[in-house]
Parts: C-alpha cells; sequence; structure tokens
C-alpha cells in the first residue's frame, strides 16, 4: 500500500463518511451489515485484536 494510503477501521453506520473516504476501509467482523457491505476489507472482530492484525500485516509490508 502507498505510504499516502488512508486506512480507517470502522464498526457502526456513523464510520460509513470515514470508511468511503478512506484509500482503504476495513470493518471489523462483528460490525453493522451496512458497515461489513461498505468495507474494502473485513477482519477479526474487535475482541479477537482485528485492528491489530491488519496493522501489524501493512506494517510488515
Amino acid at each position: 500500500m502507498p505510504e499516502e494510503a488512508v486506512v480507517a477501521f470502522g464498526n457502526m453506520p456513523n464510520d460509513m463518511d470515514m470508511l468511503q473516504l478512506s484509500t482503504w476501509g476495513v470493518a471489523v467482523e462483528n460490525a453493522h451489515h451496512a458497515v461489513l457491505a461498505a468495507a474494502d476489507e473485513v477482519t477479526a472482530s474487535n475482541d479477537d485484536d482485528g485492528v491489530a492484525l491488519v496493522m501489524e500485516r501493512l506494517l510488515a509490508e
């Protein structure tokens, strides 16, 4: 992913604009159905460290 990329994480409908305006929108597995549909990627739930899993992967690239 280019260093100019903006990654956003969300789980509720109030996160929709942020996910859509970002370069890469990530929803956690237990997110609202609309957020899951709008995201570029779905990660593990917030209880299972989904955000950390994506961040670790991106920082390793």
